[in-house]
C-alpha cells in the first residue's frame, strides 16, 4: 500500500508541474502584469505598503511591500522588498521574449500592446 501512495504522490507532482509550466508560458495572455522571483520560503502574507515613490526620468515606479516567510520549524520573518513596477506607458521590447524560457514579466499597454522581457524588473530584499 505505501508503493501506491508513493506513486501517486510522484503522479500528483508531475502532474502539477505540468500544470505550472502551461500556466507560465500563458501567462502573458492571462494578466496585464506578471513578476516572478523565487524566495527561500514560500510567504502566505503579503501586504503592500502605501508609499511609492517615482523616480525622475525612469519608466517605472518604486513599491515596497512586505513578506511574510512561512518556514518548516524554523525562526518565521517578515520581509520588506522593493518593486519596480512600469508605468502605464512604459515601453519594453518585446523581442527578447523566448517562449520556451517564459519571461520575468509581461505588461499590456493601454492601447493593447503585449510587452514582456525577461530582464527590466528586479525584486530587491531591503
Amino acid at each position: 500500500m505505501a508503493d501506491k501512495e508513493v506513486y501517486d504522490d510522484a503522479v500528483e507532482e508531475r502532474v502539477i508541474n505540468e500544470e505550472y509550466k502551461i500556466w507560465k508560458k500563458n501567462t502573458p495572455f492571462l494578466y496585464d502584469l506578471v513578476m516572478t522571483h523565487a524566495l527561500e520560503w514560500p510567504s502566505l502574507t503579503v501586504q503592500w505598503l502605501p508609499d511609492v515613490s517615482r523616480p525622475e526620468g525612469k519608466d517605472y515606479a518604486v513599491h515596497r511591500l512586505v513578506l511574510g516567510t512561512h518556514t518548516s520549524d524554523e525562526q518565521n520573518h517578515l520581509v520588506i522588498a522593493s518593486v519596480q513596477v512600469p508605468n502605464d506607458d512604459a515601453q519594453f521590447d518585446a523581442s527578447h521574449y523566448d517562449s520556451e524560457k517564459g519571461g520575468k514579466y509581461a505588461t499590456r499597454h493601454p492601447a493593447g500592446q503585449l510587452f514582456t522581457s525577461e530582464h527590466c524588473l528586479s525584486c530587491r530584499v531591503l
